[in-house]
């Protein structure tokens, strides 16, 4: 079968490939959402615009930041950490990604 290491490789790569359509949808709704408001004069429409164009840009940040994250080589770490057998790297890789999680949220805090 495939090694543990092979097989968190392919979960990275489509946690990687789900995250590049969903920065792909986001950017096609800004685009969409841009026209719309070039296009329209009606105040009540270029609110719900604007907001949702916030709420999008918020959304495209996120997804960067976790992409961002993935592409952090994991799999170097998983490699050059773990033996084939460590079949519990799963929930130490799991422990990792919190803790760089928490870390940025720190960090991200005004002092």
């Amino acid at each position: 079968g495939k090694s543990i290491a092979q097989t968190g490789r392919s979960k990275l790569q489509n946690q990687r490939a789900g995250l590049n359509n969903q920065i792909l949808k986001a950017m096609r709704m800004r685009a969409g959402a841009e026209n719309l408001l070039r296009a329209t004069t009606n105040n009540k429409v270029r609110e719900q615009v604007l907001l949702e164009l916030s709420y999008v840009n918020s959304n495209l940040q996120v997804l960067k930041e976790e992409l961002e994250r993935l592409n952090i080589s994991v799999e170097d770490f998983i490699l050059e950490h773990y033996s084939e057998d460590g079949a519990d790297y799963e929930n130490e890789l799991a422990d990792l990604m919190d803790l760089r999680q928490t870390h940025q949220v720190m960090r991200g805090r005004p002092s």
